[in-house]
């Protein structure tokens, strides 16, 4: 009987552990931990993680405590965690297009009350990336990194087919096209398609499309065949690699002249050591008006009853240590939003850091956050080396992703 009542103690002992942890766990954090959830994985995950643990390391009231998955998990785990209103993160690193997404669902908390008198404030950091967070007046995210889709360039290969097309920081299609002429018959394509929605999107902003109008996603225009013409002009002519290539393999070995690509490849261009690379603006259509397409993560509160006023503040507080001690996170290849981080020296070495140096520079930088971009985006990605191809006609795949976006919008 003894050995009993001896098993049984230790069997609720262990119930009321494993209750308690399980109880911690769906709170969200610990009382003196500030969680933060983040879709960032890998080699920049843990450039993010190097720099909280420097914030931790200056003995905060809240430190931080990062943990990131996929981002298939991270968008429905928030959206679960939410609803249930248990084991909601303290804060979210969610995508610049995602705050009015998350926003119109009502799951998110705005900040206005928390930052009013703090320095976390709109003349701190990038316009463009804190008007990102701002939905009908309130705040609803706060601007962490900025992740761009530039240009790298051969600068030996520049030199020999384009001598001076980059001298002012800016390519235009058109020297671009001048350059695959020149380099053609040495075998040298001068641009390189990879991402189809990133390349797509710069060049229709650029010559003045609009992915909303009236409040409706639109693409099928006469700006989005224009477009896609020009890519299939410079595929046709045989000035960029054919479908299937791989294009960052051909830069890396000296066959491309510019590759349109994302600031968050600085790590693999830093391997190349056969000869010197540039970074520079994404191509643009028009030399003086310069359009710059990029995406600012946010800062964001969802909706939960167990996070005190106290745990806020401290969260605050850690956004403002981040307005200038960010440089191990931005070391993947992002900007910072920021603007005190350009009193880092480190930082102004860094090639994307062009993005941020000048006012002209800094008003180029555009955020596309209108309803429904993110359904064109991924038809965009389907079909668009058709279109380039000629599998299908321009016009008649744009009215059938038009359709599909609004038939998508109307669930």
């Amino acid at each position: 009987m003894k050995n009993f009542k001896l098993i049984l103690m230790l069997i609720v002992t262990a119930s009321l552990f494993l209750s308690a942890c399980s109880s911690e766990e769906s709170s969200g954090s610990s009382s003196n931990e500030i969680l933060l959830w983040s879709s960032t994985t890998g080699p920049d995950g843990d450039l993010i993680k190097k720099n909280i643990d420097q914030y931790n390391e200056t003995d905060p009231e809240f430190k931080v405590k990062l943990v990131s998955m996929e981002g298939g998990v991270f968008n429905n785990k928030l959206s679960t965690v939410t609803r249930s209103g248990k084991g909601v993160p303290d804060i979210a690193l969610i995508a610049s297009e995602s705050v009015s997404t998350f926003q119109s669902q009502e799951m998110l908390e705005p900040w206005n009350q928390y930052i009013d008198g703090t320095d976390v404030k709109q003349e701190n950091y990038l316009e463009e990336a804190w008007n990102v967070g701002n939905v009908d007046g309130d705040q609803f995210g706060l601007p962490a990194t900025m992740g761009s889709w530039v240009m790298y360039y051969n600068k030996d290969l520049v030199d020999k087919y384009a001598p001076g097309a980059v001298d002012d920081g800016i390519v235009t299609y058109e020297e671009i096209e001048e350059a695959g002429a020149a380099a053609k018959a040495d075998g040298i394509y001068s641009y390189g398609f990879s991402w189809a929605m990133q390349n797509f999107s710069n060049l229709y902003y650029q010559m003045g499309g609009k992915f909303s109008e009236n409040g409706e996603p639109t693409i099928n225009n006469d700006t989005a065949v224009a477009a896609m013409e020009q890519f299939k002009s410079l595929h046709d002519e045989g000035y960029m690699p054919k479908n299937g290539e791989d294009v960052n393999k051909l830069f890396n070995n000296g066959k491309l002249i510019f590759l349109p690509e994302g600031t968050w490849m600085l790590s693999q261009m830093e391997k190349i050591t056969d000869f010197e690379w540039g970074q520079t603006f994404t191509p643009q259509y028009d030399a003086n008006n310069v359009i710059q397409g990029s995406g600012a993560d946010q800062f964001a509160m969802f909706k939960s009853r167990e996070r005190s006023e106290e745990k806020i503040k401290g969260t605050v507080a850690f956004i403002e240590w981040l307005q200038t001690n960010q440089l191990e996170w931005i070391k993947s290849g992002a900007n910072p939003t920021a603007l005190g981080m350009l009193e880092d020296k480190e930082y102004l070495e860094m090639p994307q850091s062009f993005l941020l140096k000048t006012p002209e520079a800094r008003d180029a930088v555009t955020i596309i956050t209108e309803p429904g971009t993110s359904y064109i985006f991924a038809e965009i990605d389907n079909s668009g080396w058709d279109m380039i191809q000629g599998k299908v006609e321009i016009e008649d795949q744009l009215e059938k992703i038009q359709q599909i976006v609004n038939d998508k919008m109307s669930q």
